[in-house]
């Protein structure tokens, strides 16, 4: 299976762009204020720690700890670079509860460039950059250092200590509950928040759209890890958690996709974390992000900067 026939239908032209806006960091940094776990649509979740930022993403506390990574070789629709292997997390860090919805980019960005529109559909045809841009600018929205997650955080974070194909186990039936995807979403993006969430109260980790990761893509390293950065360099990012025209295996915890970093697709979204305790002074990676990207055309399917892939 390929993507490439999937994405002939659905790659469209970018949308729109923004116009770069100062943001002045406010003298001290805001505190994170405890508060009750989401509310979204009918989940509940497991009562894990939270605050609302200054877009109103809700954040929530993922722990430190340890799991396997990838899928074992029983495991329906799985791919040989999925290696199952140790890995660490040795950091807590706050994930957000959603997708960044589009009404929060735009509270950011001034714009949002979904082709779906919606305040609380998920923002998608957005680049790598473009969330980039997005995590630089949060930063001195609500300074705190936000930034993409790696692959190991967003794999971990998915899971919530769940060893199965799905965060709920491997049930494919009951999947309706926890996604939306080629079977129940009507073939287009949903409100965030309206399935049930893992049990580390994160929403949508399953399908809606697939989410930007900071990560090259690259083979993972071998033996136990601990906080995996993923490759040095590399062609391609990462994107994980399937979206709502795939089918279920490619909704799979240990589903692994890659893609041009100025690609934009209509079902392409990111969600953020912060590391517990960082200084907010600090901005992650020292990376420096332009404005956010415009006029950039999403891939024509065959293209040769995007791999043949499954979804």
């Amino acid at each position: 299976m390929n993507l490439t026939a999937a994405f002939r239908n659905l790659t469209i032209a970018s949308l729109c762009g923004s116009a770069a806006l100062a943001q002045t960091p406010p003298s001290q940094p805001a505190a994170p204020v405890v508060t009750p776990v989401p509310v979204f649509g009918r989940g509940t979740a497991a009562g894990q720690p939270s605050f609302v930022n200054a877009v109103g993403i809700r954040m929530v506390l993922i722990p430190a700890g340890e799991f396997e990574m990838g899928s074992s070789k029983s495991e329906s629709w799985r791919y040989d670079e999925e290696k199952l292997h140790s890995v660490k997390i040795t950091k807590p860090f706050y994930m957000g509860a959603t997708e960044v919805t589009q009404a929060q980019f735009a509270g950011v960005m001034r714009k949002s460039p979904s082709y779906y529109k919606g305040a609380d559909l998920p923002v998608e045809h957005v680049t790598w950059f473009d969330a980039m841009e997005f995590c630089k600018r949060l930063n001195f929205m609500d300074h705190r250092p936000y930034r993409l997650p790696t692959e190991a955080e967003w794999e971990y974070a998915c899971r919530a200590g769940c060893k199965d194909q799905f965060c709920f186990g491997d049930d494919e039936a009951k999947l309706k509950e926890y996604a939306w995807y080629s079977k129940n979403s009507g073939e287009k993006t949903q409100p965030v928040g309206q399935k049930k969430p893992n049990n580390w109260g994160l929403y949508d980790v399953h399908g809606n759209v697939w989410e930007w990761c900071r990560d090259w893509y690259g083979p993972y390293l071998k033996g136990p890890v601990a906080d995996p950065p993923g490759p040095a360099k590399g062609d391609y990012r990462v994107l994980r958690g399937g979206s709502f025209f795939n089918d279920s295996g490619y909704l799979r915890c240990a589903t692994r996709y890659y893609i041009d970093p100025v690609f934009r697709g209509l079902y392409i979204g990111f969600r953020v974390v912060l590391v517990a305790g960082v200084s907010a002074s600090k901005v992650p990676d020292g990376t420096r992000i332009g404005v956010m990207q415009t006029g950039q055309p999403a891939l024509p399917a065959g293209a040769k900067r995007t791999p043949n892939r499954p979804a």
